[in-house]
């Protein structure tokens, strides 16, 4: 027996489509932010950028995904179910590396909230009076849930590929 609607939370495209666009959004977001103010939290050399960049890559492949949910391609849904584990093993590398990194660099985050930073960009000055260990498990929880959106995505894709298999012609004309 086969079951089309096992673990779906949403109904396949159309929750995969709004997944994907919030997705996109808050990657989007996320990397904005680490390329604005990322240099203030990661301290080596072009490491928020690599971070941001990453973040915006994530964002381009769920740009990709929602156009083959939209389209119903299978070619966009296949190039999506081969190459998003990937992003999945390098989100999980970059979740688990700007966890530890913040959490191993904390006294030098404390040390610029205590000297003060003239220049604003660089370190906002709302997060200085925030506790840095609450930021930093709120910033981890981020990651964790982003991880578990990033699964749950390609769970999507892969039932949206497997059902493309099944019932080719769904919602498409069959000239045979």
């Amino acid at each position: 027996m086969w079951c089309d609607n096992c673990f779906l939370l949403f109904p396949l495209r159309a929750g995969a489509i709004s997944l994907g666009v919030i997705m996109t959004m808050y990657q989007i977001v996320g990397g904005a932010l680490l390329f604005t103010y990322g240099d203030f939290f990661f301290f080596h050399l072009n490491e928020s950028s690599i971070y941001g960049g990453y973040a915006f890559a994530q964002a381009a492949m769920s740009i990709i995904a929602v156009i083959a949910f939209s389209m119903r391609s299978e070619t966009f849904a296949n190039f999506n179910l081969r190459v998003y584990p990937i992003i999945i093993i390098l989100g999980l590398t970059r979740g688990i590396i700007m966890a530890w990194s913040l959490d191993h660099y904390k006294d030098r985050i404390t040390w610029e909230c205590d000297h003060g930073v003239t220049d604003d960009r660089i370190l906002p000055v709302k997060f200085c009076d925030n506790d840095l260990k609450t930021l930093i498990a709120l910033f981890s929880m981020f990651l964790i849930v982003d991880f578990g959106l990033m699964c749950y995505f390609y769970f999507m894709i892969w039932r949206f590929v497997v059902k493309l298999q099944h019932y080719p012609f769904q919602g498409k004309f069959s000239f045979s």
